[in-house]
């Protein structure tokens, strides 16, 4: 009777047991327990402990960050081929009942009771799933490429980037997760001869940014050997003067009594003879001043007596334009009356020979003079 007892006792405490291990369920600290009960949870967490009831539900999966890697061909805006390679990092929600929705519409790996073929227990996604994340991703990254240009695509990868995270915000809020970061690395043209263009272009660019380079280096270094070539000029000279400093004063202090004073004799009669050379250079400077103000009046009244001969030559021709014929041939007669009177006195007449000049006689001529001579000598007084 005994030992059927004790047969009896000893299964059920190991029913007991049995039945303690499997309702309390301990999840790792990078782990999520959900609690499900009637098709609704009861409760979530990371790395909690609980005990589970006859008839619900508990489902464990890992809550570290998934990764996600994709390639999609797509067609830029100017419907140029390109190949756009990226990947997000996601994770499930803890906002509300986002990991049981998660659960529910991404078929979460339940570590409890893994499918066929899983790679890892951290991986939250079975091998179809993961594939069909990559191509929702990719159809993503292919309808917003065909709104961006060529340019952008490939120089500015955060405006993808940004267009990418503001499509999948609904994708979160709907399927209970968190995108973390998106990255994208790289998009390449499918068409070879786009290909070398930009190939091309990106050489040229970088060989005008290395020519740029070695530019500044040769300017930083031609300024760096004009400093240093300056730094050893100035040390060179300040030796210089220290030298010249010591020999002054190893001079003055070897001089006497009579050399310093022969040698300020001289000072004083230098100094004498600077000013005395500068008294000179003021006088000669004075003198031409003042010649030069003479001979600036000497030649205003030139040029005032000139004028004033001018304005007279001026009136005399205005005076004999206004006289006659009658008294111009009679002034010109008093002239020559005069001349001869003149040359009669003065000169002893040896010989005389008359000379006619004109259409007149001798006589008539002598006559005129006669005439002339008369007039001349009843004017005078």
């Amino acid at each position: 009777m005994l030992l059927p007892f004790l047969v009896t006792v000893t299964a059920l405490v190991t029913a007991l047991v049995l039945v303690a291990q499997r309702s309390f369920v301990i999840a790792q600290p990078d782990e999520w327990l959900l609690t499900i009960r009637n098709g609704a949870l009861l409760r979530a967490g990371v790395g909690i402990q609980l005990w589970r009831r006859p008839g619900d539900v508990v489902v464990r999966f890992t809550s570290t960050m998934q990764r996600v890697s994709f390639t999609a061909a797509a067609l830029t805006e100017e419907r140029l081929p390109v190949t756009v390679e990226a990947f997000i990092l996601w994770s499930v929600s803890s906002e509300d009942d986002a990991p049981f929705r998660a659960y529910q519409k991404l078929g979460l790996v339940n570590v409890d009771a893994p499918p066929a073929g899983l790679r890892s227990p951290k991986h939250l996604l079975s091998t179809p799933q993961h594939h069909a994340f990559q191509r929702l991703l990719g159809a993503m990254v292919r309808r917003l490429a065909s709104r961006l240009p060529l340019d952008e695509l490939l120089t500015d990868h955060g405006t993808l980037v940004a267009l990418l995270r503001d499509d999948l915000r609904g994708l979160e809020e709907d399927l209970g997760i968190r995108v973390d970061r998106i990255e994208v690395q790289g998009v390449q043209p499918n068409d070879d001869e786009v290909r070398a263009a930009l190939s091309a272009e990106v050489e040229e660019q970088l060989r005008a940014q290395a020519g740029e380079a070695r530019l500044r280096a040769d300017e930083r270094a031609a300024l760096l050997a004009i400093e240093s070539e300056t730094r050893v000029a100035d040390e060179r000279a300040a030796a210089h003067r220290l030298t010249l400093a010591r020999e002054e004063a190893t001079a003055s202090a070897t001089l006497d009594k009579d050399q310093r004073l022969a040698l300020r004799r001289a000072e004083v009669a230098h100094e004498q003879a600077m000013e005395a050379e500068t008294r000179a250079l003021e006088l000669a400077r004075a003198v031409a001043a003042r010649e030069a103000v003479d001979l600036e009046a000497q030649l205003d009244r030139l040029a005032r007596r000139a004028t004033v001969e001018a304005e007279a030559l001026t009136v005399r021709a205005r005076a004999e334009q206004g006289r006659s014929q009658a008294d111009r041939d009679h002034e010109l007669g008093c002239l020559v009356a005069e001349k001869v009177g003149d040359a009669l006195k003065t000169l002893p007449l040896r010989e005389a020979r008359w000379v006619t000049v004109g259409n007149d006689s001798p006589a008539t001529s002598l006559a005129g003079v006669v005439a002339a001579t008369r007039e001349l000598l009843g004017a005078s007084p």
